[in-house]
């Protein structure tokens, strides 16, 4: 069987190495990108001055200023950081049509199809390595191997900014020597589990029967036996329709004035509505997510006959959620949040709904209009509210900025 040709590539830091290229002074300082460090949001994006000190994604920005209190936070622009992820995308589209962005910053190839195009891999893969850096004007890292497994291993070992191929013949010898965190199938349990074997490198593994390892952790052990022989079956992943979209805010400062909420919410239906727009999609599921002062966490849910996708609709049905959550605490809130789900793109049929195509018409013309000027160039009445107040209530103040998508 022909060996297969699978690159991984990952940009380095990607957000913090974006906000470096932007503003040269933070070149060699350790950048933070998430927020500032008063908030309470947690970290996206770390550069390695940071990692030095200990400092990750996912981790609250208060404590990683605790860690860094020298570090350089910035709240950063997902606008700015996808521009860049297209860029990335469209070199490497170039040179395969088997491509799976698995996110932002990261993505695999397949050349096994093309290999008539490309006589020598190696030099193929430098070639895309450079192309991508020349075109983003940041570093990247790309690991080659046999399947989707060994090239983000390969990744791993090229980082930061380099290039590592596991070469036919060389699997076990790559692998021996890895620590046994690196296989994506061993959390911090499992991990328990093995060291208390004295198993620490994915070599020691190999000394476990198949047997052992699936009557200590199941079908995961299964997959642990595979992986740690460096087989990996699974194909490169289409395009496919995500599970949910979400936005979300945690504020500065608990809120209970109502207005302020609702504002919020609004502000909230209004960039969550906006990628369901653009990748045609619509929700048959609506969800507001509350969090209160004392960290309690209440949603509520509404399943639509007829799946949305328009500001102009989706906001009422939250609102309703939002009050149905308010009405009854006498808590102030810290977190609003609001998420469509139950996916699909098929448009709905307006038999009965006979304005549903003056919400598209409408939906397409706002969008038009903010990607040309921006999207603060088109506010609703309660988002103008909420910009007034935001201004009023400065020293409250409150974080504009987690969002999420989920595949």
């Amino acid at each position: 069987m022909r060996r297969r040709c699978i690159v991984h590539i990952d940009i380095d830091a990607f957000f913090a190495a974006v906000e470096v290229l932007l503003n040269p002074s933070l070149e060699g300082k350790p950048v933070i990108v998430g927020g500032l460090p008063h908030e309470r949001g947690v970290t996206s994006t770390a550069s390695y001055e940071a990692r030095k000190y200990g400092v990750h994604s996912g981790m609250p920005l208060r404590k990683a200023y605790q860690l860094c209190p020298q570090g350089i936070f910035v709240r950063g622009n997902y606008q700015i950081y996808s521009a860049f992820s297209k860029r990335l995308f469209r070199v490497l589209h170039q040179y395969t049509p088997d491509v799976e962005e698995a996110s932002l910053d990261e993505a695999y190839l397949d050349l096994t199809r093309c290999r008539p195009l490309y006589p020598s891999f190696s030099r193929t893969i430098w070639e895309i390595k450079n192309r991508a850096e020349k075109e983003l004007g940041i570093a990247v890292s790309v690991g080659v191997g046999p399947n989707k497994l060994m090239a983000k291993l390969a990744t791993n070992k090229a980082k930061p900014g380099g290039l590592f191929e596991v070469k036919e013949g060389q699997d076990g010898e790559f692998l021996k020597s890895l620590d046994i965190s690196s296989l994506p199938g061993i959390g911090p349990k499992t991990q328990v589990v093995l060291r208390m074997l004295n198993i620490h490198k994915i070599g020691d593994l190999w000394g476990l029967p198949r047997a052992t390892l699936h009557s200590l952790f199941g079908l995961n052990g299964d997959n642990l036996y595979l992986q740690s022989r460096g087989m990996d079956s699974r194909p490169l992943a289409r395009a496919a329709i995500p599970k949910s979209v979400s936005r979300e805010t945690t504020f500065l400062e608990d809120i209970w004035d109502k207005r302020l909420l609702l504002a919020h919410l609004a502000y909230l239906c209004d960039r969550l509505t906006l990628p369901l727009r653009k990748d045609r999609l619509y929700a048959h599921i609506i969800e507001v997510k509350v969090r209160y002062s004392d960290f309690k966490t209440e949603a509520k849910r509404r399943l639509l006959i007829s799946p949305l996708q328009e500001m102009g609709r989706v906001f009422p049905i939250a609102k309703e959620l939002f009050l149905g959550l308010f009405a009854g605490s006498r808590l102030s809130l810290r977190l609003v949040g609001v998420k469509a789900s139950d996916l699909v793109r098929a448009r709905p049929l307006s038999l009965f709904e006979p304005y549903s195509e003056r919400y598209v018409r409408l939906g397409q013309a706002v969008d038009q209009v903010r990607e040309k000027y921006g999207f603060g160039s088109l506010l609703t009445v309660r988002e103008q509210m909420l910009g007034s107040l935001y201004n009023f209530e400065r020293d409250r103040g409150f974080v504009l900025k987690t969002a999420s998508l989920t595949k």
